[in-house]
């Protein structure tokens, strides 16, 4: 038709069938352009046109209908074939008014050159062929994409058919009234082509997209017969008419096709909005979580049905009641709090308080919340399950220190997929270092094959693995991790995903092989401490049973430690204490273990003895050793050693006995003379037991007057062996043993500090005594006590206490005499001076016991003003002309004499021994000869035998 009217000077206004080819290509796709070319040619050939008009024209079309299609595509984004957007009728036009020149320009020229077109014409011929493709692409390519599908739902019921009926008809009336002059003379002088508008606003509301092209396809054509006959506002004249109706149809179409679109798009939001209103309301209703909304008083307006599930209550009862009503009263302050916020339009998000159930108890919920319009929206969520987690969690958190885990993800194939930050940070691998590696690139070469074969074992069978692995870093630092594998499997039981966990612990293994190692090691000498000692005494104890060999267990004491440590400072004992662990350590095999229980204490235990005698050797290269000079930064240091030697099962079988056998051996070997080693006997056994019964028993002798002071007479060797002093001995009048000597268990008393209460009560018993005898028999009569050099080592002035006994008895306070050993004046303790001089000051003598068997210095006789020696029974046994003992005994009289000090003999137990005793000048006699021991009752008769009227007062 379009070249038809080209040739007989016709004008058309609308060529649909380059609409139709470009619809066809923007919803198939540029590869149709050859159906185009076909089509084209085939109209052309229908026509009669001649082979070179022909194919021109089909080149033209085609090229026309390809621009087209690549500037709609070129104008911006995606086309919508749909043809339900504004924006792609807008992308239509620029494209359809750009294109149309081309088969507008090709197709006029091909008929100038066939002679079918006189050249005077082919200015408007291009003009008007431009027109007609134009608007055959504004109308036909919407109207061919639209109608694609048909309409739905335009005769879905009879009044929506009569309307859809009622439209088609006016819109074939409408056009043909006004364009083919029927019914003209109804209107008189009034044009009523803009009438038209009228009709289109109604398709546009009413049918959409579909009835508004409908309607411009019905216009453009039966407009174009009009145009065509002549009749018609736009037909009185054949070309002005023709292009007044192109622009009046250009305008139609424009304004109706957007009008449609627009109301398309928007009845497609407000569907959209319809959906997504009844998905919302069908979400709220049948949420998982908790949905409500409130007003800002905290009444609950709106709720979904999770509430009734969660909380027990009605819909019902729930809604119009302010939820503070349900709140915990711990929460409700909080939840105040958070209403305020939400009151000044702040969002309250991830907040937490529990809510009461029906049932009285309590659920926690999880709130986000915002406040619009004086309302409150609120999302929950009951996390009463999730806290009862994360309160395990919180408690397993206590057992297990929380770190950062490493994560892997490996396929099928062992391949690693896929890592996390911490694997990073922990291995220094990033995922582009590891991505389709096999973990073995971890790989340290610290676990044998046999290790990895059983993991593979265990992940095979459980799809599971958990244990330490010592891994290698980029950097090739050796690491420890504790590593989780879980394996994922397909429905098909094949392995999908196996994920593993590292946690690296190489800081807490380090952690506990120190914590291991200051439980178990002593950290100065690094030998094993007494608990790792008793675990391998243990440990060998049941090996040598088992094997039936024999254990020998070395208890190894330092003697004269704490002189040296004392001495040369702390820093020099420790030094002292690492050499003596080496050279202990080089006397044993490695087998044999070398243990420091504390202080200068060491025990060595020696494993599958097959002959005791090695461990006598041992015992002996040990004291040898240890006798060997120590260099202590600038100075020499020698101790020794005591060595308590025990078996196992010879002595005992129980690791307790073991070591108490062991020690108890040691201390014979120390009062034995030291840097010795003793075997432990039963007797030592007997003896510990019998010394653990004295100090339980010595607490309660005092309190149940279980002692007794006897009384041992001291005579004066120029007066006829007159007695003229005593010297008070205990004695323990035990209610089952019976007497039990001051040997037995004054060093106990010692030990136990019972020596201090037992020494004051002596002392008391005494004073009162001296006191009644002074009275009745001699008025200078002195009784001497012993005193332990313990008691001399107190911080108190107890003697002070003794002196004020003296004073309230008023007694001369050289009643009493003080004996003590001669090794005390050697003390060079503060504490002892100080108490010495205090006697001094007071008035209280002191007497030199046992003098002779110990070192003393005379200056210190001459210092602290002693009074009184007592030559020791060791001196005084063996007495005969000529003696060495006799020439001592001589010797300590005379420098004791010009030293002012008087003399008294102890042991005199023969006349001949009192005798020369006697002619060397000795003061005073005290010995079995005269008496023994005697309690204070017959002690007293023996002072009424020699008395007599001249001495009762001298």
């Amino acid at each position: 038709m379009n070249v038809l009217s080209v040739v007989h000077h016709d004008s058309t206004v609308f060529w649909m069938p380059n609409g139709i080819a470009l619809a066809i290509m923007l919803a198939r796709g540029g590869p149709i352009w050859p159906g185009i070319i076909l089509g084209s040619a085939a109209a052309g050939f229908l026509f009669g046109q001649p082979l070179p008009v022909v194919a021109a024209m089909a080149a033209g079309n085609t090229v026309e209908v390809y621009s087209a299609f690549v500037l709609i595509n070129l104008f911006g984004g995606d086309f919508d074939c749909d043809f339900s957007r504004p924006r792609d009728f807008i992308r239509i036009l620029p494209a359809a008014i750009l294109s149309a020149w081309i088969s507008a320009v090709s197709g006029s020229f091909a008929l100038l050159h066939a002679g079918l077109a006189d050249t005077a014409d082919l200015a408007g011929n291009v003009f008007h062929w431009w027109q007609a493709n134009a608007m055959g692409m504004v109308i036909g390519t919407p109207f061919a994409l639209v109608w694609r599908r048909l309409p739905r739902g335009w005769f879905g019921h009879a009044k929506r058919g009569l309307e859809t009926h009622g439209y088609i008809l006016l819109s074939l009336i409408a056009p043909t009234t006004l364009f083919m002059d029927f019914f003209r003379g109804m209107f008189g002088g009034i044009s009523p082509e803009y009438w038209l508008f009228l009709l289109i606003l109604w398709g546009a509301f009413r049918f959409g997209r579909h009835g508004v092209l409908l309607l411009l396809l019905i216009v453009a054509s039966i407009g174009y017969l009009g145009i065509d006959r002549g009749a018609a506002d736009f037909a009185n004249h054949r070309q002005t008419g023709a292009q007044n109706f192109w622009h009046y149809l250009l305008v139609v179409a424009v304004a109706g096709i957007l009008m449609a679109l627009i109301l398309h798009t928007r009845e497609r939001a407000e569907e959209a909005l319809r959906l997504k209103t009844a998905e919302l309301d069908a979400y709220f209703n049948n949420a998982l979580d908790l949905f409500g909304i409130a007003d800002m008083q905290g009444r609950f307006r709106k709720m979904n049905a999770r509430w009734q599930q969660i909380l027990g209550y009605s819909i019902a009862e729930l809604t119009g009641k302010p939820f503070l009503e349900f709140v915990h009263p711990d929460d409700i302050h909080a939840t105040q709090e958070a209403m305020a916020r939400l009151s000044a339009s702040t969002s309250v998000n991830n907040f937490i308080n529990r809510y009461r159930h029906q049932d009285g108890s309590w659920r926690w919920i999880q709130w986000n919340s915002t406040a619009k319009d004086g309302l409150i929206y609120a999302a929950a969520r009951d996390i009463t399950e999730q806290k009862t987690a994360e309160d395990e969690l919180r408690l397993a958190a206590l057992v297990y220190q929380n770190s950062s885990e490493a994560m892997m993800i490996t396929d099928e194939n062992d391949r690693i997929i896929s890592i996390n930050q911490a694997f990073t940070a922990c291995t220094g691998y990033t995922l582009a270092d590891v991505l389709g590696k096999n973990p073995r690139i971890l790989n340290s070469g610290r676990q044998s094959p046999a290790f990895y074969q059983a993991m593979w074992q265990a992940l095979n069978s459980s799809g599971r693995w958990q244990g330490e692995i010592y891994n290698r870093r980029k950097n090739s630092d050796i690491y420890v991790e504790w590593v989780v594998i879980n394996t994922v499997f397909n429905p098909d039981g094949t392995v999908h995903r196996r994920v593993a966990l590292f946690s690296d612990i190489t800081e807490k293994k380090k952690s506990e092989e120190l914590i291991w190692f200051q439980a178990n090691y002593d950290p100065l000498t690094r030998l094993p401490n007494r608990r790792l000692f008793i675990d391998r005494l243990q440990q060998e104890v049941v090996k040598a049973e088992r094997d039936r060999q024999t254990l020998g267990l070395l208890f190894v004491d330092l003697d004269r430690f704490k002189e040296v440590n004392d001495g040369l400072g702390h820093s020099m004992g420790d030094e002292l204490l690492v050499q003596v662990a080496k050279r202990l350590c080089a006397c044993v095999r490695k087998s044999d273990t070398v243990a420091r229980l504390g202080g200068d204490e060491f025990t060595v235990i020696i494993s599958e003895l097959n002959d005791k005698i090695y461990v006598e050797t041992i015992a002996q290269n040990i004291l040898n050793a240890l006798s060997q000079p120590f260099t202590l930064g600038s100075s020499l240091a020698y101790v020794s050693a005591s060595i308590g030697i025990t078996f196992s099962p010879t002595d005992a079988s129980h690791v307790e006995d073991l070591i108490r056998f062991a020690d108890q051996a040691m201390y014979a070997a120390k009062n034995k003379g030291r840097n010795m080693y003793c075997y432990f006997t039963p007797a030592m056994q007997k003896e510990v037991e019998n010394h653990v019964h004295i100090a339980r028993d010595l607490h309660a002798a005092l309190a149940d007057n279980q002692f007794a002071v006897y009384y041992q007479p001291i005579v004066e060797l120029a007066m006829q062996d007159r007695v003229v002093k005593a010297e008070a001995l205990i004695r323990w009048i035990h209610p089952a043993q019976g007497m039990i000597m001051p040997i037995e268990f004054i060093a106990i008393a010692e030990e136990t500090g019972v020596i201090n209460d037992i020494g004051d009560w002596i002392f008391r018993e005494a004073a009162q005594q001296a006191k009644r005898w002074q009275q009745d028999y001699l008025s200078h009569f002195q009784i001497s006590v012993n005193k332990s050099p313990s008691q001399f080592h107190t911080q108190d002035l107890v003697h002070s206490g003794w002196t004020d006994y003296l004073q309230r008895l008023d007694m001369p306070r050289d009643s009493i005499v003080v004996e003590i050993t001669e090794g005390l004046l050697l003390d060079d303790s503060h504490n002892v001076a100080k108490k010495l001089l205090h006697f001094k000051e007071y008035g209280i003598q002191v007497a030199i016991d046992d003098f002779g068997t110990g070192y003393s210095a005379l200056s210190y006789l001459k210092k602290f003003h002693i009074e009184y020696l007592k030559i020791d029974q060791s001196f005084t046994r063996n007495l005969a002309p000529g003696s060495s003992d006799l020439a001592l005994c001589e010797a300590i009289i005379v420098m004791a004499h010009k030293l002012g000090i008087k003399v008294i003999a102890e042991g005199i137990e023969t006349r001949q021994q009192r005798d020369f005793l006697a002619q060397a000048g000795c003061d005073y006699g005290q010995g079995y000869l005269f008496a023994k021991p005697m309690p204070a009752g017959e002690f007293e008769l023996l002072l009424k035998a020699q008395q007599n009227p001249a001495d009762t007062r001298d």
